[in-house]
């Protein structure tokens, strides 16, 4: 991987977030078992978001999914991929797979998309979001492109980079704002077995396949999108106050109607009822301003 890197690059360390690899000669036909997501068709140079769920068909975890050398590697947030693993764990029994906690380092990095085209030709920048380049010491995945932060060009690399990169400006933790931004909520522990996928509206980024075959919590997941229960959304929010805090609640007219599950100071992403989107809404008594998310929160009908 050799490319020319500018000050208007910035890299960004992501120790808050972990890769969990799920290998073996039975990895791909047991995530396919357990995530919403359609792993035997996932392809080399894709990413995909998805979830796993329990049996009454709640998040457990939300993540990124790649593939890696003999099986797949799972971006989450750290606070939850312990949890995870050993739930997952639970369902192996004769599978030969194995699921690992790798301490890979992982780091985010953005510029805009005019400095990113000069360095195109470069294999090891994918040119498509959600596409992804293999090399021998990173994986890098090209994220969707909402602009963050001034950022229109953002990739999400797993491995050491290269050292020519050290050129660019150093931050941290800037990974959870872009995916903020972009809509995409990878929850952290608190908000496990909370929601259902389409509450954090996982059927709108992608995240669920709705003609693969089973999988765990299948039943409740795909009842949900076909018979018009989809009950609640996620929207984006910014609001004059301080700490949105994870947890705290969302009110219309002084009735609670929802609560922030991520935030990253300025912004968050909240859940409100469904048939309240077009709504007013405040946080701790301040006026929430709802910003544009680069898709189009619907509510799936009922197809009977």
């Amino acid at each position: 991987m050799n490319m020319p890197v500018s000050d208007l690059w910035t890299f960004s360390n992501e120790p808050n977030y972990r890769l969990v690899s799920v290998t073996g000669e039975d990895a791909a036909q047991f995530l396919q078992g357990q995530l919403t997501q359609d792993v035997l068709n996932l392809k080399e140079n894709e990413a995909k978001w998805t979830c796993s769920c329990n049996y009454q068909g709640r998040v457990a975890s939300s993540s990124l999914i790649i593939r890696v050398p003999n099986g797949f590697g799972l971006l989450m947030p750290a606070s939850i991929a312990e949890t995870e693993i050993n739930r997952l764990n639970k369902f192996v029994l004769r599978s030969k797979v194995e699921i690992a906690l790798l301490a890979t380092p992982i780091t985010f990095f953005a510029t805009q998309e005019k400095e990113s085209a000069k360095i195109s030709a470069c294999p090891a920048i994918p040119i498509e979001p959600m596409t992804v380049y293999h090399g021998n010491s990173v994986i890098v995945v090209r994220l969707p492109s909402l602009a963050a932060n001034g950022f229109s060009a953002k990739f999400v690399a797993f491995g050491k980079l290269p050292d020519a990169m050290e050129n660019g400006k150093k931050a941290s933790n800037m990974l959870q704002s872009a995916l903020i931004e972009e809509g995409i909520a990878l929850i952290d522990k608190p908000e496990a077995l909370e929601w259902l996928p389409q509450f954090l509206n996982m059927d709108l980024i992608g995240a669920i396949s709705f003609s693969k075959g089973c999988y765990t919590g299948q039943e409740v997941v795909a009842k949900t999108q076909h018979l018009g229960r989809v009950k609640r959304r996620m929207l984006l929010g910014t609001a004059q106050v301080e700490n949105p805090d994870e947890g705290t609640e969302v009110f219309m007219e002084n009735e609670p109607m929802g609560r922030i599950i991520q935030s990253d100071g300025d912004k968050f992403l909240f859940i409100i009822r469904a048939d309240y989107l077009d709504s007013e809404f405040t946080v701790k008594g301040a006026q929430i301003s709802k910003q544009q998310l680069p898709y189009d929160v619907t509510i799936p009908l009922s197809k009977i």
